[in-house]
């Protein structure tokens, strides 16, 4: 089974509220909806395979990838980056690949990636910085209306207002959900360190990138709170990118992303390294459409170690370019079992959503 044909097509699904406009540390407008480079590879068999990245290919990619063997996805995710095509793109053209095996093999990704481990994946639902008031509300309807028990804010900018939005959605949720504030690095190591302390009082237990990693004492200190852990995505890349992370102890869990790292199965060794120092994965959120976060659901389902709850704004999307939207159920979505992702693109959807 050869590769016929590569083409390409960025797409935008808007945002609904309460999470559109998603607004991130920095402020600004915030973001209108998920998007994806949307990749599609034709075998020379007719069989079609879709993936998810991002950004964009500068070159035809057809000229490095036509006539290979649509399984040697190494030799092809190798061939990438020596023509010098970004992780974000690649990471779609990878996808794709698995998708399209898949589909020959009439297997789910899962299997071909090692086989099932987990049925069902845990989530946590993303919000943007909101006011408190909101934020609190936000909560309440992420745990009523889809079942979430992990939720996720945006932090960094100013201490004591991550403070207040913390408390509120605290008083908001006791015990029902799990609140995991991301500072993006955004806090100087001493503030850091006070605001987690603070954080903890409030009843924050976890807490995603306080600091850079380039401060690994600092990590390393916060982690020794038994009542806090540290979550660390920023520089999270290949397997090569976190080994500092795990010798130095500084991380509960890493959060590596497809476009990060390049691919399904390079999150995977690095989801592999981190088990090696018994440490957990997860994956980040690109602002996802529903291959990709099928694809999430694929790599979770065949890692033992990648049992977190992973990034998403999916429920954010008014729709999607699938024939069948995925659905949440108490925070987790079953994992399609279908050949290939198990997931079917609307080609009519995708020429709607299309943005050039």
């Amino acid at each position: 089974m050869l590769i016929e044909q590569i083409s390409t097509v960025f797409a935008m699904v808007p945002y609904a509220a309460p999470l559109g406009p998603y607004v991130g540390r920095g402020g600004g407008k915030g973001s209108l909806g998920g998007s994806g480079l949307i990749v599609k590879v034709v075998s020379d068999e007719g069989l079609v395979g879709w993936g998810e990245g991002t950004g964009s290919l500068a070159a035809d990619i057809n000229d490095l990838l036509v006539g290979r063997h649509a399984a040697d996805i190494e030799a092809a995710t190798t061939a990438m980056e020596e023509a010098g095509i970004g992780r974000g793109p690649m990471s779609g053209v990878e996808m794709a690949l698995w998708d399209l095996v898949g589909k020959k093999a009439g297997l789910p990704v899962c299997r071909l990636l090692g086989g099932v481990v987990r049925e069902e994946v845990d989530f946590c639902a993303c919000m943007g910085l909101k006011e408190p008031s909101a934020s609190a509300a936000t909560a309440r309807e992420y745990i009523d209306r889809w079942g979430f028990r992990f939720l996720k804010t945006k932090a960094g900018d100013d201490p004591e207002q991550d403070l207040g939005i913390a408390a509120a959605i605290q008083r908001e949720i006791g015990e029902e959900a799990a609140l995991r504030p991301d500072a993006n690095s955004g806090y100087e190591p001493a503030v850091a360190e006070a605001t987690l302390e603070k954080m903890r009082d409030l009843g924050v237990g976890l807490f995603e990138d306080p600091c850079s990693r380039e401060h690994l004492d600092c990590l390393i200190r916060m982690r020794r709170d038994p009542g806090m852990k540290i979550l660390v995505n920023m520089g999270v890349g290949t397997a090569e990118s976190v080994t500092d992370l795990l010798e130095a102890g500084a991380a509960d869990m890493l959060m590596p992303d497809t476009p990060a790292a390049g691919g399904l199965l390079r999150v995977k060794r690095v989801a592999e390294t981190a088990a090696a120092w018994g440490v957990p994965t997860l994956m980040h959120c690109a602002h996802d459409l529903g291959l990709k976060t099928a694809a999430i659901t694929h790599v979770a389902a065949s890692t033992p170690g990648f049992s977190g709850p992973s990034d998403t704004c999916y429920h954010g999307l008014v729709d999607d370019i699938l024939t069948e939207k995925l659905q949440f159920t108490n925070g987790r979505i079953r994992v399609p079992m279908g050949p290939g992702l198990g997931v079917e693109v609307d080609e009519e959807k995708l020429a709607k959503y299309r943005k050039d």
